[in-house]
């Protein structure tokens, strides 16, 4: 054999065809359509939730000059790139909601086809297909899908690294160089989109020689290709250490542990928790059952995986795909690392989870398989009902998006009637989306310069010279004056709220009416009671109380 043509077909010793099913044969390209096109329908009921605070960090009130964009960039926990990309398409498209959205939406659809034309040779022809169909049906999927965030692209370009690799190491890829192509730009991609995602080009890395049997020019170009997208990982990460700002934890993450990892597996995965958050008990109990049938269904597909490695080594790739993240973030809890796990950051596992689920349903007997499939089908249904009717009150894949475009309608009204000025103070954490909604409202807190551009000048001098410090130094002192120009604007200025009425940051003499906003949903009383007890103070007058869905508004006096 040609040395050149070594990189791109098996070796002989290596069963590499895929499972096949009795009567199974690939889907038309209309049924992918279909599925496709039904889940887009499923995820609009989501589009129009109001904006929420990670989202509003996406519109152009954070990132929508270049100094906003290079600020954000400085302090933010993830790689630059959708940061980068956001701040670009709200420049084309404007940072309306839905626009906001769209390309979560998009990224969130082709899950469904690279579902299909990863798991197909994974797990079989059937297998792959009921996992298209229960993502479509996702209720973490359908949130995350309606969410401007990085988390729908991030199944996207896992699912594609592992049908890249898979096909690259067997040689059975038809265009072999555009693939590879294809599969180096997304692997730059990964690495720019989430810390986390290089935990699974490290393992793609690690198995491609395992694939190959043997470190030939195949697995000797993914270990080159995934090796230097590591290294410059690396080189970026230690450039945000020289610059001083690399934010590695933050409050809400924690570690992963046994239990949190089967919440994580059987309940946030299966069915969002949507079934368990409802107030039927009837409902509740399908969601224990729907939660158990998981736990069937996917020990049934890890058995059959692994009953059939022998034949089909490659379909130990979904356990891999399922695994790596988990057992990564495992590590770290035991390495004392106690803040490194949130659902929605192991997100990439969510379809190989429904791979091996799809596993399970196949190796059933034939007698009892349709009807494990549509009992299947019918649960997954069930949670995603469940979650239309309560994604707006109920804690579900995550916390309700509290109605802040209604709030902000009402204290801009209240602005329009004369009351620009009025001292308005809430809990933690700062409420950026009134911002978003009414630039007329501003959080104090929030417009606060809190990164010297004399420092940031010394950090990057030293490291980069002087012209770039001087760039950096203008660019920072831009960034502080655009806030400062916010705060100047500004007729509500927010602030933090406290339990005593003698302790609010009023201006002397002021006997006007305040605000006080509470968001119901986060933080909760026993972080962040100040509101609750504010309300009990006798030197209080309350005058009216504003309710909007997650988001109470009162208006009040502070009797002095």
């Amino acid at each position: 054999m040609r040395p050149e043509l070594d990189y791109f077909c098996p070796k002989p010793s290596m069963t590499t065809s895929p499972p096949t099913t009795p009567t199974g044969t690939p889907p038309r390209v209309w049924v992918l359509l279909a599925v496709t096109a039904t889940a887009a329908l499923l995820r609009l009921p989501l589009l129009g939730r109001p904006v929420w605070f990670d989202e509003a960090c996406m519109s152009d009130q954070r990132i929508g000059t270049t100094a906003q964009w290079l600020a954000t960039l400085y302090v933010d926990i993830h790689p630059p790139l959708f940061v980068s990309f956001m701040h670009f398409w709200n420049g084309w498209f404007g940072d309306e909601a839905l626009t906001m959205r769209l390309p979560a939406l998009l990224s969130g659809l082709l899950c469904i086809p690279l579902t299909w034309w990863t798991g197909r040779r994974l797990v079989g022809d059937r297998a792959a297909l009921l996992a298209c169909l229960l993502l479509a049906l996702s209720p973490v999927h359908v949130w995350y899908c309606a969410e401007a965030r990085l988390y729908a692209p991030m199944i996207a370009c896992t699912l594609l690294a592992f049908g890249c690799v898979d096909r690259l190491t067997d040689g059975s890829a038809r265009w072999p160089r555009l693939l590879f192509a294809l599969h180096a730009l997304n692997v730059a991609v990964m690495l720019s989109l989430h810390y986390y995602l290089a935990v699974f080009v490290a393992a793609l890395a690690a198995l491609a020689p395992l694939l190959t049997r043997g470190t030939g020019r195949r697995a000797a170009g993914l270990l080159w290709l995934h090796g230097v997208g590591l290294a410059l990982l690396a080189s970026f990460l230690l450039l945000k250490l020289k610059l001083g700002q690399l934010e590695t934890s933050q409050h809400y993450l924690k570690p992963l542990d046994g239990g949190a990892l089967f919440d994580f597996l059987f309940a946030w995965c299966w069915t969002g928790e949507t079934l368990q958050a409802t107030s039927s008990r009837a409902l509740q109990y399908i969601g224990q059952a729907t939660m158990w049938l998981g736990v069937g269904l996917l020990s049934l597909g890890a058995v059959q995986l692994l009953v059939r490695a022998r034949r089909h080594p490659r379909g130990l790739l979904t356990l891999v795909g399922l695994l790596t993240l988990p057992a990564f973030l495992l590590v770290c809890a035991l390495a004392g690392l106690d803040s490194t796990f949130v659902n929605r950051a192991s997100i990439a596992a969510l379809p190989f989870v429904l791979l091996l689920a799809g596993a399970g349903v196949e190796w059933l007997p034939a007698v009892v398989r349709k009807a494990a499939a549509g009992a299947t089908l019918a649960c997954a249904s069930a949670a995603l009902v469940a979650l239309y009717f309560t994604y707006e009150t109920e804690w579900t894949v995550y916390k309700p998006h509290p109605d802040w475009q209604s709030a902000a309608a009402y204290l801009g009204d209240e602005i329009d009637a004369g009351a620009g000025g009025s001292p308005v103070f809430t809990s933690m954490p700062n409420p950026r989306t009134l911002s978003y909604y009414d630039p007329r409202i501003q959080d104090a807190e929030n417009l606060e310069v809190h990164l010297r551009p004399a420092d940031i000048a010394d950090k990057v001098e030293r490291l980069a010279g002087r012209a770039l410090g001087a760039r950096a130094a203008a660019m920072f002192e831009d960034f502080a004056a655009q806030k400062r120009s916010l705060r100047s604007q500004a007729d509500l200025l927010i602030r933090r709220c406290r339990p005593r009425a003698a302790e609010l940051a009023l201006p002397p003499g002021y006997s006007g009416p305040c605000f006080l906003v509470r968001n119901r949903w986060h933080p909760h009383a026993s972080v962040d009671d100040s509101v609750e007890q504010l309300l009990l103070d006798p030197n209080l007058e309350l005058l009216h109380t504003q309710h909007c869905q997650g988001v109470t508004i009162y208006k009040v006096r502070i009797r002095t």
